[in-house]
């Protein structure tokens, strides 16, 4: 009897540190590198993780890092995330994911961005490497914000495109709106702006020159490119919805919620062992149209019922 009181006791003893070893276990970690405005996205990726049962500074821990595109600062944000051993990197637009691509040939990454259209996975449905997520920034969505500005304005004959140069996607967006552009007899103005500090010289040229409006790549910061659009009176398009309560015209995107939800998802599973090479990237399904009806009065607009019923939503 007493022999088997001290072989119970000595089982529960060895047992011991390896329960202080899961207890003491720290908390994933997973990097955020994003090129731009950083919300609505950051916002409802963290929202996404709650949703899944990650408790913030409990059982995940966030390492946040956000530039702009040109600046220099993402490759080594990139590599800084490497250097602390993130178990994840979520990489937002496609700077972003080029520096993380980078750094880094172990840590899985998990996208949103159109590395697609700019050739950065090959692979759809058992994605090379270390990379897989959502593609939602697709250039097909510029070529029908085209058509959208067209029918608001038929009479237009020249747009301008705002594009950010240090952003590979630039390339597609450019060819895709130029394609539109010409089916519509629409001169297409591209405008290679370097970082944020050329927007308001932008905007100022846009002016000169009396285009009819301007498309603006969603890697630019794009509160401060609504809020030039609205005090030089242009009738401005992207595809953010913030863009459109920061007072553009047109936002038509991917449904920003949705993405945030598909890479949470996605980084779940990797938290829980599973490869990159298991999970196919993914296409954006849901899109929305915003319409922000207080600038289309100030501009002297007139949005026809039908075109309104057609929005997600409409800013009186």
């Amino acid at each position: 009897m007493r022999r088997r009181r001290l072989l119970a006791v000595a089982g529960a003893s060895a047992a011991l540190p390896g329960a202080a070893a899961r207890a003491q276990r720290p908390a994933p970690r997973v990097g955020f590198l994003m090129a731009g405005d950083p919300e609505p996205f950051w916002t409802l990726f963290r929202k996404a993780m709650a949703e899944l049962g990650y408790v913030e500074d409990r059982t995940i821990r966030y390492e946040y890092r956000v530039a702009y595109a040109g600046r220099g600062e993402l490759p080594a944000m990139a590599a800084d995330l490497v250097a602390l051993n993130v178990d994840v990197i979520v990489a937002v637009l496609t700077p972003a994911i080029n520096a993380a691509k980078t750094a880094t040939t172990k840590i899985p990454i998990v996208f949103n961005g159109g590395v697609i259209e700019t050739g950065t996975v090959t692979n759809i449905a058992r994605p090379d490497g270390n990379l897989t997520g959502v593609s939602g920034a697709t250039s097909v969505l510029a070529g029908k914000s085209v058509q959208l500005f067209h029918e608001i304005k038929p009479a237009t004959k020249a747009l301008a495109l705002l594009l950010n140069e240090p952003d590979p996607f630039r390339v597609p967006l450019q060819r895709e709106v130029e394609t539109v552009g010409k089916a519509q007899q629409i001169e297409i103005v591209p405008m290679m702006l370097k970082g944020r500090d050329e927007l308001p010289a932008a905007y100022e040229e846009m002016a000169r020159r009396g285009v009819d409006g301007v498309l603006v790549q969603p890697s630019l910061p794009l509160e401060m490119a609504a809020t030039l659009a609205v005090r030089n009176r242009l009738a401005a398009v992207s595809f953010r919805r913030e863009f459109a309560l920061a007072g553009g015209l047109i936002a038509l995107g991917a449904d920003q919620a949705d993405i945030c939800r598909m890479v949470a998802s996605y980084v779940d599973r990797l938290l829980k062992g599973a490869k990159t090479a298991e999970l196919p990237v993914q296409q954006a399904t849901k899109f929305e149209l915003v319409v922000n009806q207080k600038t289309a009065r100030s501009l002297g607009l007139t949005l026809s019922p039908m075109f309104l019923t057609r929005a997600d939503e409409v800013i009186e």
